[in-house]
């Protein structure tokens, strides 16, 4: 699969008419990487797998410490079977790297394999920070037009605790 691009995350953000605030920023591989911008409240995206099947899920959480037990259960499946994503099921999926997972790569999900999970916390924050495919730069989403984008991608997110 091609490469995620920076481009077509912002055309598809234009396309959309979707008004956001972009931060260019040293390369951001984790939640709590030092090159964060102060100021904005990191959001953590995973794309996480159910082991044997090709049944995936990009799990969006203000929550640093996920309780993978708790999730697995609000999935309807075993602790045991939740992993994450392999660096080659993401290149595959996502056209991504690790450290760069992000809602705007789901274009690329051309079956629509990924289930789309966001915390309930999100819906109280004032902006969504998201990668533009990239992660030396963050654009900031209000929720609802993170909604307006997934679903212009084919996407209903699942609300989740």
């Amino acid at each position: 699969m091609q490469p995620a691009s920076e481009q077509e995350a912002l055309d598809l953000l234009d396309n959309l008419r979707i008004k956001y605030k972009r931060l260019d920023h040293p390369a951001i591989w984790t939640m709590n990487d030092p090159n964060a911008p102060k100021g904005v409240h990191e959001v953590k995206n995973m794309l996480l797998k159910q082991k044997k099947t090709n049944q995936f899920y990009l799990y969006l959480t203000d929550n640093p410490r996920i309780d993978f037990k708790s999730l697995a259960d609000q999935l309807g499946i075993p602790r045991n079977r939740l992993t994450f994503a392999s660096e080659a099921e993401l290149a595959q999926l996502l056209g991504l790297v690790p450290g760069m997972v992000t809602p705007l790569a789901l274009m690329h999900d051309r079956h629509h394999q990924v289930q789309v999970l966001l915390h309930r916390h999100l819906q109280s924050m004032t902006a969504i920070p998201a990668h533009p495919n990239i992660n030396t730069a963050t654009v900031l989403l209000s929720y609802r037009d993170l909604l307006q984008v997934l679903r212009a991608m084919g996407y209903e997110p699942s609300v989740i605790d």
